[in-house]
């Protein structure tokens, strides 16, 4: 990378964190005023921030988004998901297929397109983590609703990753690929992301014991994950479900998972700005010139189902009214985690993958606009916020 670009990325880092505090004297969710931030010094306005140095510096993303996931991963607390009764469970498998089905049947209607049905109602149950958790900590939100949400998201990443490399791998059987070969790669993905995951999760819940320091338990959460990282890219699986298995299973076996979640806020902020600040950079303003008729399905037809699959397990369950009419404004934004899906599709179908990408890189656009906004209304209205002046 150049010296020049290096400047820029500092620059621009920089000025997100001073977006974010502008926009939230402004009343606006900071996570929109980092992304609104690297938009306008991104590519696809000012271009400070190249292409070129997106791709050099991904590693950023992958940490901060490894980061993210582990936090999410640690709502996976099996006592509390007790607590919560099996309404958050059903509601979580209720919105992601509702999302799902109205997506793929959509698709499938307008292009007859069986593959990129599957793929794209796959891609569609997926929920930003990231965005909720930003929203979440700055509005101090604490209640019912934010409860069931962090509990909803993390369950619903769980099970749309899962999905989509089960869809993705057997989508195989389309042009021809045995059986046993599918079943191979699909036991790879799953079975490889769970052992990873849960060693790495053993080793920090084993080292917590020995530490000194919590600074020196930061460093390993923070080393492990790199490690599953690398581990995941090496061997050719999602390091997406890794760092979710590692949050969840260290918060369930750690005695002391409560100080390793408190220490990781310490420091876990600059790769926050630097993720929200570089998605914002890597959106495609010209996208939007080629929503089309299957971006604007996509567009409305993923939050429909999100909304209606939401209310339906809600009514079913029985669950606080407060929570079923908020729930699903929340469930909105989508980031992260989808355009991994694209770029994993991207990859081995290149002309499949930049339909994909044209529809899902669009409309994030709309959702990252919108959904801060919508999260944050619905956890004021749920009168589980404080709204700093």
């Amino acid at each position: 990378m150049q010296v020049y670009e290096l400047l820029s990325v500092g620059m621009v880092i920089l000025l997100g964190l001073l977006g974010g505090k502008l926009s939230h004297r402004i009343k606006i969710p900071r996570v929109t005023g980092y992304m609104l931030v690297g938009l306008v010094f991104g590519p696809s306005v000012m271009g400070w921030i190249s292409y070129e140095t997106l791709a050099d510096i991904h590693i950023i993303n992958d940490v901060a988004l490894g980061l993210i996931l582990f936090a999410i991963g640690g709502e996976v607390e099996l006592r509390h998901l007790k607590s919560l009764g099996r309404g958050v469970i059903n509601i979580a498998l209720a919105e992601s297929f509702g999302a799902f089905i109205l997506v793929f049947v959509a698709t499938l209607a307008i292009t007859s397109d069986l593959r990129l049905s599957i793929l794209l109602g796959a891609v569609s149950m997926a929920t930003a983590p990231g965005v909720t958790l930003l929203v979440i900590r700055e509005y101090r939100a604490r209640g019912p609703l934010t409860d069931t949400l962090l509990a909803v998201v993390a369950i619903n990443n769980i099970i749309c990753l899962i999905i989509f490399r089960v869809f993705y791998a057997s989508s195989a059987l389309l042009d021809g690929e045995p059986i046993a070969g599918v079943l191979l790669a699909i036991g790879k993905e799953l079975i490889g992301s769970v052992f990873i995951g849960a060693v790495i999760a053993a080793l920090i819940t084993y080292w917590e014991q020995k530490i000194d320091d919590l600074s020196e338990l930061l460093l390993v959460i923070v080393g492990g994950l790199l490690l599953g990282i690398g581990a995941a890219k090496t061997i050719g699986i999602s390091y997406l479900m890794v760092c979710l298995i590692v949050g969840a299973v260290t918060n369930n076996l750690s005695m002391m998972h409560r100080l390793v979640y408190a220490e990781l806020r310490q420091t876990e902020m600059p790769f926050y700005i630097a993720f929200f600040v570089l998605s914002g950079a890597s959106l495609h303003l010209e996208s939007l010139a080629t929503l089309g008729l299957l971006g604007i399905v996509y567009l409305v037809m993923r939050p429909v189902g999100k909304f209606l699959g939401t209310w339906v397990a809600a009514k079913a369950t029985d669950v606080d009214p407060i929570v079923s009419g908020n729930l699903g404004l929340t469930l909105i934004p989508q980031a992260g985690v989808a355009i991994g899906m694209v770029l994993t599709v991207m990859e081995s179908n290149p002309e499949l993958g930049q339909i994909m990408g044209a529809v899902v890189l669009s409309s994030v656009i709309i959702y990252e606009g919108v959904g801060p906004f919508l999260t944050r209304m619905a956890l004021a209205r749920a009168g589980e916020v404080y709204l700093q002046e």
